[in-house]
């Protein structure tokens, strides 16, 4: 029983020593994001799809990762996320399919199209503009992770458990090192009196 606990605690542990560097990191990555740019890590970029103009391939509220890639291995039927030349949306991030390929002595233009559109993208996506390719897509982790912007659930869920067992390791760190320093006093007091009963002798 006591093993099985031991593992739990570490195991526990763990987790949290990975939530607070993933946290730091994601806290980092955003802070020295430059502006116009987007967040990365490694190249790669999350984002939430708030449309449903991607369904039934990319539903509402799904949580995709985009990989940096070089436009010119980005072809036709692609998912790609890219800042929208669009004055609607004020150059917000977009994830259409890619229709089509335009070469141009300024570069290569995307044509864009969402799955649920009738019609494609009116404005012509530049190399410049794109982020990167779509390479992973889940509903359940993007509700999820909606759920966790909410303040209330995530202090609630994340931050209250997360100190609780951060406080329960301090005071369990606390005891220890009281324990080991009375165990060593202890030894130096049996030493000392070793030693005087071997100089009395």
């Amino acid at each position: 029983m006591l093993m099985v606990k031991k593992v739990i605690t570490r195991v526990i542990n763990v987790l949290c020593m990975i939530a607070i560097t993933a946290s730091v990191l994601v806290l980092l990555t955003v802070v020295l994001t430059k502006s116009g740019s987007v967040p990365n890590i490694f190249g790669y970029t999350m984002f939430r799809v708030m449309s449903g103009s991607m369904e039934p391939a990319i539903q509402t509220d799904s949580l995709i990762i985009v990989k940096k890639t070089d436009v010119s291995e980005i072809m036709p039927g692609d998912i790609i996320s890219f800042f929208s030349q669009d004055p609607s949306l004020d150059g917000a991030v977009n994830t259409h399919r890619v229709v089509s390929v335009e070469e141009t002595e300024s570069g290569r233009y995307f044509v864009t199209k969402g799955d649920m559109n009738s019609m494609q993208d009116q404005y012509l996506t530049s190399e410049g503009d794109v982020i990167g390719k779509v390479i992973f897509t889940s509903h359940a982790l993007g509700v999820t992770v909606h759920l966790l912007s909410n303040p209330l659930i995530f202090i609630t869920l994340i931050v209250i458990p997360l100190f609780v067992i951060l406080f329960l390791n301090l005071i369990r760190t606390i005891r220890y090192t009281k324990r080991l320093m009375k165990e060593e006093e202890e030894a130096a007091v049996r030493e000392a009196i070793e030693e005087i009963r071997k100089k009395s002798k």
